[in-house]
């Protein structure tokens, strides 16, 4: 166990942590700068997508993963304790890869070692014993970053590794069936004209076509919407105005790929991409708390500056004791030179 004291410390992981933070922070500005050197050395246009990253930042996060782990629990609950909350996280990834619950290999990976951090965290907010507010906001802000943290690591995992998408033409008065998501849509109407103030020749700026369908979830009435697709006459291009619909699991996002209006038929494309509440939730939490943190910090700087105030009132009645006793020995030695 010797080794092991001298070797797994607070200070050794944080020294770990800061290896990997830099490693990880030169792998994604690698990447953002090889498009730019590229174009500017040879003219060539290149787009690195989110695929790139992803498979190169993985194994430096799932380190920092497990680095959090062990620092929070070190401190609180013990090094064999730290090691053995790791130990079953990584346990639980061997696991899950033979098993293969989700229908990802990245998810199956890292969902137990977010699982065991998660834990760590949760736990290190719970055992806070600290005698002062300041002490304790210090403390929780910290944490409660680490919570979102990792909360944002999870919706990042699921939402990349598991939305689905698909398209489909749909008839107006008729269903598109998205059998892989559960979702089916009832295409009610289609209008189409042209909106806005004169353009040119035109009567109108923009041919606005509007589509209003009503959406099942596994057969039963889930919600209504409507979606527009608009070809501007100023600019020469369309865009799309768009339905999503956000719920705690997932988030459902429908949009026109085209439309036809002859025949009455719109292309819809349609995106289910689970977890994305625990994305924002986990970026909330990151800003809740610096606040914290900022909060805590005005706090000491308030009790500093009120502390200074009364060392200097201390210190003015040192001072003015000191020149009492030098005046008052003065009159002694006058006194007795009259004598």
């Amino acid at each position: 166990m010797k080794p092991l004291n001298n070797i797994l410390t607070v200070r050794s992981t944080l020294l770990a942590t800061v290896f990997v933070l830099v490693l990880l922070a030169a792998l994604i500005t690698m990447g953002l700068l090889t498009p730019f050197i590229l174009r500017v050395s040879t003219g060539e246009e290149i787009l690195l997508d989110s695929a790139y990253f992803n498979l190169r930042a993985a194994l430096p996060t799932l380190a920092l993963v497990m680095l959090l782990t062990l620092c929070l629990l070190i401190r609180s609950a013990g090094k064999e304790e730290g090691l053995l909350v790791l130990g079953i996280g990584t346990v639980g990834s061997v696991l899950s890869v033979i098993f293969s619950p989700f229908s990802s290999l990245p998810v199956n990976i890292a969902f137990p070692l977010l699982a065991a951090a998660f834990f760590a965290v949760v736990y290190r907010l719970l055992s806070l014993r600290e005698k002062t507010l300041k002490g304790t906001l210090r403390r929780a802000g910290s944490h409660i970053i680490h919570l979102g943290a990792v909360l944002l690591l999870v919706g990042i995992l699921f939402s990349t590794n598991m939305k689905l998408e698909d398209s489909a033409v749909v008839p107006m008065g008729e269903v598109g069936t998205f059998k892989s998501m559960g979702y089916s849509v009832y295409v009610t109407n289609i209008t189409s004209g042209i909106e806005g103030d004169p353009y040119g020749s035109y009567p109108g700026s923009a041919y606005v076509s509007t589509i209003d369908f009503d959406v099942y979830r596994w057969g039963q009435p889930f919600d209504s919407g409507q979606i527009r697709y608009i070809s501007d006459f100023k600019w020469e291009q369309s865009y799309t105005e768009t339905y999503i619909h956000r719920g705690l699991l997932e988030e459902l996002f429908i949009a026109p790929k085209s439309v036809d209006t002859k025949a009455q038929t719109v292309e819809l494309y349609i995106r289910k991409v689970p977890f994305m509440t625990a994305l924002w939730g986990g970026f909330y939490l990151m800003v809740l708390g610096i606040l914290i943190l900022f909060l805590s910090d005005s706090l000491l700087r308030e009790k500093g500056t009120s502390g200074d105030g009364l060392s200097g009132n201390r210190s003015s009645e040192i001072s003015y004791q000191v020149d009492e006793n030098k005046n008052a020995n003065r009159k002694k030695r006058v006194s007795k030179k009259n004598v």
